[in-house]
């Protein structure tokens, strides 16, 4: 009996110190670098097979707007505004690790007889309050944080 008590506490000391070896370097730089988004984001679109498809994905400092990230999809005519929803989500969930993000963009492509494009533009703070923290309603986000240029 003794050596299975011991045996169990020579796995949980392993694991925890499995863990900290590797989570540790991750504390040190809880931040998302610049070259992380595009991947995190990307894995966000992966993860929902029914969601709009990923176009293309740019990291940038605007000279009006700030650091900035665009994301441009390809949605669908009868869920657009959906579309537009979780492409935002996606960034806002990134920016919110990263700290340093202040201007989220959208590009939406609808193909429908011809391409037509959408932009929207929102702050990133307001939308990581909105949709990832939930501390106000989609339809207040969509009044007064999201713009369409």
């Amino acid at each position: 009996m003794m050596f299975y008590l011991f045996r169990g506490y020579t796995i949980i000391k392993s694991v925890y110190l499995f863990f900290l070896i590797c989570l540790f370097p991750l504390l040190l730089s809880a931040q998302l670098q610049d070259v992380q988004i595009p991947h995190c984001i990307k894995q966000y679109f992966q993860l929902n097979r029914g969601g709009p498809e990923l176009i293309s994905i740019d990291i940038f400092e605007h000279p009006e707007l700030g650091h900035t990230i665009r994301i441009k999809i390809a949605g669908r005519r009868n869920r657009s505004g959906q579309d537009l929803v979780y492409a935002f989500t996606s960034a806002a969930a990134v920016a919110n690790l990263h700290g340093d993000i202040e201007m989220l963009w959208v590009e939406m492509d609808i193909t429908y007889k011809d391409v037509e494009t959408t932009q929207a533009l929102a702050q990133a703070a307001c939308t990581i309050d909105a949709l990832i923290q939930g501390n106000c309603e989609i339809q207040e986000w969509l009044n007064n944080c999201l713009q369409f240029p």
